[in-house]
């Protein structure tokens, strides 16, 4: 799993969240980070912030496609206005969940990210 937030305590506690079922968890407060880093890059679930410096959530999606990948991302955002949710329809994310979400909501979004697969 790969968190891309910029928001420290979003961050923290999307990790917690996560690595709590079972899931390795590797974060990232920026699009570049994540593109420079040596992170895998296939069969790996996004959860990924609409909102971030540098580029939306949206565009990274994007770059990850044109660079050839197929990712199965989540997005999140803590704004409901329209701007965001026309992107949102362009995404082809496997779930959009907007803050603030429940653990139980975020881990259901994985499954289905996953295929319902498990942790490990």
């Amino acid at each position: 799993m790969i968190v891309i937030e910029d928001d420290p305590s979003m961050r923290r506690s999307l990790r917690r969240s996560i690595a709590t079922a079972g899931f390795n968890v590797q974060t990232f407060d920026r699009p570049s980070a994540f593109l420079e880093s040596d992170s895998p890059i296939s069969n790996v679930c996004y959860v990924i912030d609409i909102h971030l410096p540098e580029m939306t959530g949206v565009a990274l999606c994007e770059e990850m496609r044109a660079r050839g990948l197929k990712p199965k991302v989540i997005l999140i955002t803590g704004n409901v206005d329209e701007r965001t949710l026309e992107m949102t329809k362009h995404a082809q994310a496997a779930a959009v969940l907007f803050k603030p979400f429940g653990r139980d909501q975020l881990l259901a979004a994985i499954s289905i990210a996953l295929g319902g697969k498990s942790p490990n």
